[in-house]
């Protein structure tokens, strides 16, 4: 399994490849800057993106999503940000996410989801859940 985790802070990429490698995700790659994920995904194809909303670059992980989503059906992407607004969050699944985290989310939650999503589900965090 492969996974593309879409962060411009390196503190908290270092720790999402550190949870999916210890999930047995054997490839995991960074993409710190909007601009190079799409050929990031085209050259790696993973199963899985981490995918921030704010990012430096010409689009946000929002935009980012519904473009993969067009072309890799097969991929599942988790928004990770720090956003609990629910617009956010409804357009992230509208433009394809097939989850919902925030930074605030523990690593316990964070694998849930993972299982949650690659099993064909969908999942917004408890955060969400408790105040929305």
């Amino acid at each position: 399994m492969k996974a593309l985790v879409v962060e411009d802070f390196k503190l908290i990429s270092k720790m999402w490849v550190k949870v999916l490698k210890d999930l047995g995700y054997e490839e995991v790659e960074v993409s710190e800057h909007a601009d190079e994920v799409l050929e990031a995904v085209s050259t790696f194809h993973p199963d899985l993106i981490f995918m921030d909303i704010n990012l430096p670059g010409s689009l946000n992980g929002l935009d980012l999503t519904e473009i993969i989503r067009k072309e890799n059906q097969h991929t599942k992407i988790i928004v990770l940000s720090i956003h609990t607004e629910p617009s956010y969050i409804e357009r992230a699944f509208q433009v394809g996410a097939n989850g919902y985290l925030t930074k605030n989310s523990p690593v316990s939650e964070i694998k849930k989801a993972i299982e949650t999503i690659m099993d064909g589900g969908s999942y917004r965090c408890q955060e969400i859940t408790d105040t929305h």
